[in-house]
């Protein structure tokens, strides 16, 4: 889903906000962010019980249908991929912290600290970054303090886009190599 335009279609935040997009959009959130509210998006469009793979199912949840073919099909890969060559089953989890701390072992480098005035401080560069409107956590301040995020982009300021909540120990657990040079360095 990562690897795809975003699912969400008329996404606006604001006055010309398109209130049935954003009704249809909270209906995926969850509140560990967004890289599990997409994998809700997925699951739900390839469920057999609300007419997979349906065109209807998707302009009716104002989801783009090519976006999440796209994901069908690039799974599908992956999934052949590592049933031929690597001979692994291929096992699908709905467990929250199973997926988190998969984000997390690959995306380490991409820690970030929420601050008490809403902003949030990279652990690599202690850079201010904020939470891009299209996240689900932009008008949310998850329980806990520590996100992980897919990509930083410029705006009017640095915008984390695909930010998912973890635990800060996940950091030192899954990554260190990484935590435990950045700990000696004071920067951890």
């Amino acid at each position: 889903m990562t690897s795809v335009s975003s699912p969400f279609t008329k996404f606006e935040y604001g006055p010309t906000m398109d209130v049935h997009a954003e009704v249809s959009r909270r209906k995926f959130a969850t509140e560990e962010g967004d890289h599990l509210t997409l994998l809700n998006v997925y699951n739900a469009f390839v469920d057999p019980r609300v007419g997979q793979h349906s065109s209807k199912w998707a302009a009716k949840h104002a989801l783009s249908y090519a976006s999440l073919r796209r994901a069908c099909a690039i799974r599908a890969q992956l999934a052949k991929y590592v049933t031929i060559h690597w001979s692994l089953p291929l096992h699908s989890s709905n467990d929250s912290v199973l997926i988190r701390k998969c984000l997390v072992a690959g995306l380490f480098k991409n820690a970030a600290q929420r601050m008490d005035d809403g902003r949030y401080e990279s652990v690599h560069h202690h850079a201010s970054l904020y939470a891009h409107p299209s996240s689900v956590l932009f008008t949310r301040a998850a329980a806990e303090r520590w996100v992980i995020y897919q990509e930083v982009t410029q705006t009017t300021k640095p915008m984390m886009h695909d930010i998912t909540v973890i635990d800060q120990s996940w950091l030192t657990e899954l990554a260190p190599h990484y935590y435990q040079i950045q700990r000696s360095a004071k920067r951890f």
